[in-house]
């Protein structure tokens, strides 16, 4: 399941190094990752959630628009 979330979720469908060591940077950064995106939206993260994430990096979203998405993730209250 770790690595199909990685492969999925992350974009990561390549190994960038053939050495141990380039390998573990590599998946301490996704989980890194998937940390960050969790603890900023306070739900696990999906695709939708990453790809407005980098928008917003790259300047194609707003900030705005990047709250709205994660307004519409969060359960409602009853």
């Amino acid at each position: 399941m770790f690595f199909r979330m990685i492969k999925q979720l992350l974009g990561c469908h390549h190994l960038l190094s053939t050495k141990p060591a380039g390998v573990e940077i590599q998946m301490y950064l996704a989980i890194i990752a998937c940390l960050l995106i969790l603890i900023y939206t306070g739900g696990q993260p999906n695709k939708r959630t990453y790809e407005m994430i980098c928008f917003y990096l790259l300047g194609w979203a707003s900030l705005q628009e990047l709250e709205a998405h994660i307004e519409k993730l969060k359960p409602k209250s009853i």
